[in-house]
């Protein structure tokens, strides 16, 4: 932990099993550069993938006495407040965030298929995570699907096609999903040149 810690190898790839401190290491890695100078809290982003994570990773930011110049949270967290700082400057109305995909799928499912159990739209949301956590559209859907093997709760056809009026009607009713939000911002990043160069002088230390 001490040598993850006071390296100055960077970029750094630390492999460590749950419960062995790879938070522990990471907020004090943190610490331990602000302290030297090697890196400025305000280009700080530390990134993690729950809400569990972020909040144990800003506690103990704030105990090293950094959390507030140190920007931490999930991707998904991070990525939304980047964008409302876009929509903002650009002076648009931003999108609703949904909590959850199941008012939209609910509404674009039936409630039993003919001769069949009850259709329950849960069963149908990780099929489309999947698809947008590797940039899948609707339209490349049944192909990737098919290359991946999937086994969605219908055909993949019919998949590729509730998938499509998923978005379709998320797009009409002027909302955004969790997966929305890694989505528009690697898009921005990669589309507006401005945007990009914002986030690289925000966030220089990852």
């Amino acid at each position: 932990q001490r040598q993850a810690v006071e390296t100055d190898a960077a970029p750094l790839c630390i492999l460590a099993g749950a419960g062995s401190g790879k938070t522990r290491v990471l907020t004090r890695r943190i610490a331990r550069r602000i302290l030297d100078r090697s890196a400025d809290p305000g280009h700080v982003l530390a990134l993690t993938f729950t809400r569990k994570a972020a909040g144990e990773l800003r506690s103990r930011l704030s105990a090293l006495g950094v959390r507030d110049q140190v920007a931490a949270g999930t991707f998904h967290a991070i990525a939304y407040a980047q964008l409302r700082r876009r929509w903002a400057d650009g002076g648009q109305t931003p999108p609703t965030l949904m909590d959850t995909k199941m008012p939209i799928l609910g509404r674009l499912l039936p409630r039993r298929r003919e001769g069949g159990p009850p259709v329950i739209a849960a069963h149908y949301a990780p099929e489309i995570e999947w698809a947008k956590a590797r940039s899948v559209t609707p339209a490349r859907y049944e192909t990737e699907a098919a290359v991946a093997r999937r086994t969605p709760p219908v055909p993949i056809a019919e998949m590729a096609s509730i998938y499509l009026r998923y978005e379709e009607d998320k797009k009409r009713g002027g909302m955004v999903d969790f997966d929305d939000l890694l989505w528009w911002c690697a898009a921005a990043i990669e589309a507006v040149p401005e945007f990009a160069a914002a986030q690289r002088w925000r966030f220089r230390h990852l």
